[in-house]
Parts: C-alpha cells; structure tokens; sequence
C-alpha cells in the first residue's frame, strides 16, 4: 500500500491539490492479472469525493488524514474490482464496437465539457492524453455492461413474505408522528413599529375570535403573510415535531377549531387554529410495500454484487506495493 499524504492546511489551496497530485502521482500500487493500478489512477478516483471530505474536516487534522487515507484505500478496491470486471468481458469474448465509445464520447464532450477543445484542456491539466480518455470510456462502459447483466434487478424477486417479514422487523421506519393543518394569522414586528401596539391588535383579534368571529375572516383581514388570502390555511399536514418551537404545544393540544392565545416570537405575534390532526401512527404496509421491495431489491443487488466480485476475486491474481 502506498504510504500517506502529506496533510495540512495546505490542502485547502489550490498549492495544496498540486501537492496532493505530486505525492500520489505516477507509481504503481497494485497489479490485477495483467493490468497495474497507478497512484494517479487513484487520484483520479478520489477527486470527486476529496473537496467535501477537506471542507467538513479541515479543523480536525487527525480525522481528516483518516478520511483521506480511508478514501484512498476504497478507490483502490473500486479500481480492482473495475478491472476484475473488465478481465471477465474479455475473458468471455465481449467486444464493444467503436461506434459505441464514439458516441459515448461525443455525449460526454456535450454534456460535461460543451466542446472538444475543452475536453483537450481537462486532459491536459490531467496530464492524460485524448487515446487515455478513450480507453477510460471505454473501460466504463463495459464495466456498466456486466454488472447490467450479471445484476440486472429484473432478475430479482422479492417475495410477499419477505415485505411482510421486514415490514413487521422493522415498524420504527414507517412510525409517522402526530400532523396538524394548521391555520395561521400572522402579525410582524417590523423595525421601526410600535411593537406593543401590534400585540394589542393581536389581543384585540384573539378577543374577537373567542366572541365568535370565524378565523377566515380574521386572517383576511389582519394577517400579514401570503396565506392571508386564504384564512391562514397552510393547507398541507406537518407533523408537530418540525413546527417551531413555539407553535409545537399549541398545535398538540389545542382542541380542533379553536383558535390559540397570542403567541408572541422575536418575529412576530401568531394565532394558530388547528383544521384537522392526525395522531402519531405506523404507516400501513400496503402503502409502505413499494418501498420496501425496492428497499429489498437493492440489498439483493448488493449481495449479488459482492458475492460475484468475490469470485472474480478468488481467481485473480492480485498483489498490491
């Protein structure tokens, strides 16, 4: 295995990605049968998923020299097992046509670069040639094919007690909390206004509404938001949990149809009525069966997949510098 890189702050520049490449360029860190797998082969790998993993860890320098060289070690693996793949296809007499990776790389030069000339500078700052480029497509192409047909979800069953079983081990996924509809006047703080003024107007309408005037009508007349049009109905149900903090109580307990006190917050004055609730429950399985056998599908895929890579594995020759 290739040693570690050289971490610091300047990572975090665009000295510190040249550093990276001029660490980890050119050497070879493993041998597949016949194939070898370079350091900037790894680099390449690990340019997509390097930036997010410096932003969040730049502040902890030892967890991000474990990121780092976690992100090295698993696209070596993904190389190997790229390369595995591609080893099959020839093994079994595959042949992509050329017109296939012409037209593959005339999709890709649209949709990623605009142009050809700019393709040629990408590979250049890369230090790839445009025959790399091609043999890269190329290897991405078969590598999609023989996993489409050796782990084509078709292929793959799920049976109805299967979603029944995991429906029932599993009912933690599927518990939905306590959701409201709620309607909802609103009243600013603005800078520059009396805000007693405005909790007075606010008490005055919690007065009327308690006397028997209809929220409707309250909201359309005083409330200072884009629901105002239309009674303070939000119209959709949120569970109670992802209100704010100040409307969560008054949505849970308030009894349907009757409006709140004055809510006062450092934005504004509120008054909730709560149209209708739905109590805390697990969603039932005829609703939750579709995403539960895709849920199904895919972990099948994924054992297909590594028990096949294991074979693959069992009858190559693999050594790693």
């Amino acid at each position: 295995m290739f040693g570690l890189l050289v971490l610091g702050f300047t990572l975090f520049t665009p000295e510190g990605f040249a550093q990276i490449r001029t660490n980890i360029a050119n050497g070879v860190v493993a041998k597949v049968n016949e194939a070898i797998i370079t350091r900037q082969q790894v680099e390449d790998y690990m340019r997509e998923f390097l930036p997010p993993i410096l932003r969040q860890y730049r502040n902890e320098p030892e967890v991000l020299q474990k990121k780092v060289l976690q992100l090295q070690a698993e696209g070596l693996e993904q190389l190997i097992d790229r390369r595995l793949v591609i080893d099959e296809f020839k093994t079994s007499g595959g042949l992509i046509p050329d017109r296939f990776i012409e037209d593959d790389i005339r999709n890709r030069v649209r949709d990623r670069f605009g142009d050809r000339i700019s393709l040629t500078r990408e590979l250049q700052a890369k230090g790839m040639t445009f025959e790399d480029y091609r043999t890269r497509v190329r290897e991405e192409i078969v590598s999609d094919f023989m996993r489409r047909r050796n782990l084509s979800t078709e292929k793959i069953l799920i049976s109805p007690r299967k979603i029944q079983v995991y429906y029932e081990t599993n009912k933690t996924e599927f518990a939905v909390g306590e959701a409201v509809r709620l309607r909802i006047l609103t009243l600013n703080k603005t800078a520059g206004e009396d805000s007693a003024a405005k909790k007075k107007l606010g008490e005055e309408i919690v007065s009327k509404l308690k006397s028997g005037a209809t929220f409707v009508e309250m909201a359309n007349t005083y409330s200072e938001d884009s629901f105002a049009k239309e009674g303070g109905d939000r119209k959709e149900f949120l569970e109670t949990s992802t209100l704010r903090e100040e409307f969560r109580d008054p949505s849970s307990k308030l009894p349907l149809k009757q409006p709140s006190g004055l809510i006062e917050t450092p934005d504004g004055f509120y008054v909730l009525q709560v149209e209708e609730r739905k109590e805390a429950h697990n969603r039932p399985l005829a609703e939750a069966r579709d995403e539960i056998e895709k849920t199904l599908v895919l972990q099948e895929r994924n054992r297909l997949q590594k028990n096949w890579l294991k074979r693959l594995r069992d009858k190559a020759f693999i050594n790693y510098f």
